[in-house]
């Protein structure tokens, strides 16, 4: 899964979650009132040099906010589930075109009827879904960079399902500074790799239980002397095995690994976020 397939699938995700979908309607009903109320534009003031606020007025702009409200409605709740197939963004582009279509034909007409039908043509039409369409613009791009801001906080909460493989019989050596030290693991069986002051505490599973031991070391030593291209350095204190990874919470700006075989949780630093997530990406394309 690809971070590009990734995104779009948890932007669609959002537009359904029915809070996101009234926040929408929420926000760009409030955005439309304050909008009329603060800047008077396309002449709801009738171009009084001298016109001041008053309750009918506020009450009128205000009416014209509700209106937004429930056609953005009716459009996210009655209209949006009857649509055939996932969203994607051809999908999402054709629905944002209706939105804004059905919103200014909507508010088109209630404003005629407030009128009494003095200002029923096809230009005024037109003039209509223009203005609004500008109007709108603003909350609608707001809502959706917020959506996007939401789904990349959980844009990488997957888990990575591999194909499983027979067990390997590599074994993997940590050298340490004193030649006492040295010991070998099975790569399949290693968890990670630690930092802890002058020493590296190796992690790994025996016996279906985790086991760790010290050696007198540096991490950046460790990485340098091994081999196996699934043991890579994801932190400034850790080393992790890629294939021990079932579990990515985060993005690119707080990546965390959730590990088959135990509870601890390893973080990824914003410089190996994303070597660590290509990576893990080729793998489970591979797997």
């Amino acid at each position: 899964m690809t971070q590009k397939t990734v995104t779009t699938a948890y932007l669609a995700h959002y537009l359904d979650i029915p809070r996101y979908k009234w926040i929408f309607c929420l926000s760009v009903s409030v955005f439309v009132v304050l909008f009329l109320l603060a800047f008077q534009p396309f002449g709801v003031n009738n171009f009084d040099p001298h016109f001041t606020l008053s309750t009918q007025f506020v009450l009128a702009i205000g009416s014209f906010g509700l209106v937004v409200f429930v056609t953005l409605a009716a459009n996210e709740f009655l209209l949006r589930p009857l649509a055939p197939g996932p969203m994607n963004r051809a999908r999402l582009l054709t629905w944002l075109a209706w939105t804004y279509l059905s919103l200014g034909t909507v508010v088109y007409l209630y404003y005629n009827f407030l009128q009494d039908w003095h200002d029923m043509s096809w230009h005024s039409y037109f003039g209509f879904l223009r203005d609004i369409g500008m109007m709108i613009t603003l909350p609608v791009a707001g809502f959706l960079f917020y959506i996007r801001h939401e789904s990349l906080k959980s844009e990488f909460v997957q888990l990575l399902n591999f194909k499983a493989a027979p067990p390997s019989t590599t074994l993997v050596q940590f050298q340490s500074d004193t030649l006492n030290e040295n010991f070998s693991v099975a790569l399949d069986d290693v968890l990670y790799l630690e930092s802890q002051d002058n020493y590296v505490a190796v992690a790994w599973r025996e016996d279906d239980q985790p086991r760790s031991t010290l050696i007198r070391s540096s991490l950046k030593k460790q990485e340098s002397s091994l081999a196996e291209p699934c043991l890579v350095r994801c932190h400034r204190s850790f080393i992790v095995n890629l294939l021990r990874v079932r579990r990515c919470q985060g993005n690119q700006h707080g990546l965390k690994l959730g590990l088959l075989g135990t509870d601890r949780v390893i973080p990824v630093s914003r410089a190996y976020a994303t070597g660590i997530l290509q990576k893990l990406d080729d793998m489970q394309a591979a797997g």
